[in-house]
């Protein structure tokens, strides 16, 4: 619901008769408020978490997500994912990927993802197999993205209870 004080509590100036469009483009306009402070303090935690190179969390993240792109979304591979310690993680059927795979979904030019690649190697938090696929490992998951995950997850549901009420308060 839109107050004197929200920043969002400009009204749309509109034909008579088309109030409902109007309150509807205002929630919209709460909703994404709402949706970019969440996105940015999501940026800001990803800053401190990766040493202020935001390149590092976007090259980590495409190379993670492509790995279980290929074991689907059924309770099976839920299951998987679910797994506890390191023996279970080396267990899972990754699919690796390439700088240049990387690099085309990112548009990160490729040179700066071989990079950024190099690093989170060093870090341990990404292997190169024999072939050169590239897989996120165990360590990253259980030492920089689980905790930070935890914190992420309660800021994102906190900001979707918020757009809901706001969405809900005029029956939008």
């Amino acid at each position: 619901m839109n107050t004197p004080h929200s920043p969002d509590a400009t009204i749309l100036a509109t034909p008579a008769g088309d109030e409902s469009g109007a309150q509807a483009r205002n929630d919209q306009r709460v909703a994404s408020l709402l949706l970019s402070r969440y996105n940015l303090r999501q940026l800001v935690r990803l800053y401190a978490a990766f040493d202020g190179d935001l390149l590092l969390p976007i090259v980590l993240g495409e190379v993670g997500l492509y790995n279980v792109g290929g074991l689907g979304l059924d309770d099976q591979a839920l299951a998987a994912l679910r797994c506890h310690g390191e023996q279970d993680f080396e267990k899972l059927p990754l699919r690796p990927c390439n700088a240049f795979s990387i690099s085309s979904s990112t548009g990160i030019p490729r040179e700066t993802v071989r990079r950024k690649v190099s690093h989170l190697i060093q870090l341990g938090w990404i292997a190169r197999d024999v072939k050169g696929g590239l897989t996120i490992t165990a360590k990253a998951i259980n030492i920089c993205l689980e905790p930070f995950d935890q914190e992420n997850l309660a800021d994102f549901l906190s900001t979707a209870d918020r757009i809901r009420a706001v969405q809900s308060d005029t029956g939008s």
